[in-house]
């Protein structure tokens, strides 16, 4: 009983903080209006909603609601479901795992910044090429991701439209029994056979960007349409790996049925087939010619 009156108070004060966002806007519209062109007053307008005001209460519920969708998704900052969680790859080192994800093609993002989103919206705007554009952040483990790859799907190497992943490094905590991130044990359990103090554990989350222009339908804010086949993007991955002889094995781990889910682009469902494959590097990426030829037969 005292928790659905704690609940029901926690979303009150919600509502009543939107309401108010409300309220003063439409107070200040009159004076707003009689001083700036129409078409300006409903850019700002919809730029406070969608950037400020919505963000904002979505931050206000998760403080409370929290999200634990893992190993299914990602999320936003806000704790919003985004992209499927759907690869993970063991390396020998962080450096040997960004060797052979460029060797088969894929760019390492850069990091996000004023200068570089910039960068990345002239490369939408104009289809100029920008091969390293960076990715907004999502979470897994209560983290932001540490490495993203990327391979342009369009001869300009622009990013309107792109192949791209997300990683976050899985931590390996001295003790497995306790002081464990969350899903932790999830992982360890299905993993175990590759954690080594010589391996690097990566989890990734890859998607298809097939446009330049989506609406997140939770706040309006402008992004990138995406292939709702998330399989097909992560085999790609796979494929590429395999292409340059860097891969030394593939397992599929069952992390539940069949699924879909909305994630952030409005019309967009998610297909996943509810299995994360497990791909181990090779510790030598550097494969002779002859090894390579044998491969091959």
């Amino acid at each position: 009983m005292l928790g659905f009156l704690f609940r029901s108070l926690w979303r009150l004060i919600i509502l009543l903080f939107g309401v108010s966002l409300v309220w003063i806007v439409a107070l200040l519209y009159p004076y707003a209006h009689s001083r700036l062109p129409a078409i300006v007053l409903i850019l700002i307008i919809y730029l406070f909603f969608a950037y400020v005001g919505i963000p904002t209460l979505i931050r206000l519920l998760r403080i409370f609601i929290k999200p634990n969708h893992i190993p299914l998704y990602v999320t936003t900052p806000d704790g919003w479901p985004a992209d499927p969680v759907n690869i993970a790859v063991a390396a020998r080192s962080e450096k040997q795992f960004i060797k052979a994800m460029e060797k088969a093609g894929w760019f390492k993002a850069d990091k996000a910044s004023l200068r570089n989103s910039i960068k990345e919206a002239y490369s939408i705007i104009f289809n100029q090429p920008y091969p390293t554009a960076p990715f907004s952040n999502l979470y897994l483990f209560d983290q932001p991701f540490d490495i993203g790859f990327q391979k342009p799907a369009n001869h300009k190497m622009s990013a309107r439209s792109r192949h791209h992943v997300r990683f976050w490094r899985l931590q390996i905590p001295e003790d497995t029994t306790k002081d464990h991130p969350p899903h932790f044990s999830f992982w360890y359990k299905h993993l175990k056979h590759l954690f080594h103090p010589e391996k690097t554990i990566w989890i990734g989350a890859a998607i298809d960007d097939t446009g330049p222009i989506g609406i997140r339908w939770r706040s309006g804010q402008l992004t990138h349409k995406n292939d709702t086949d998330t399989n097909k993007e992560r085999d790609l991955i796979i494929g590429d790996l395999s292409s340059v002889h860097h891969v030394r094995s593939i397992d599929t781990l069952n992390a539940g049925e069949p699924f879909t889910f909305r994630g952030q682009t409005l019309g967009n469902n998610f297909v996943c087939d509810g299995t994360i494959k497990v791909v181990e590097l090779k510790s030598n990426l550097a494969p002779t010619l002859k090894r390579a030829k044998q491969e091959n037969r």
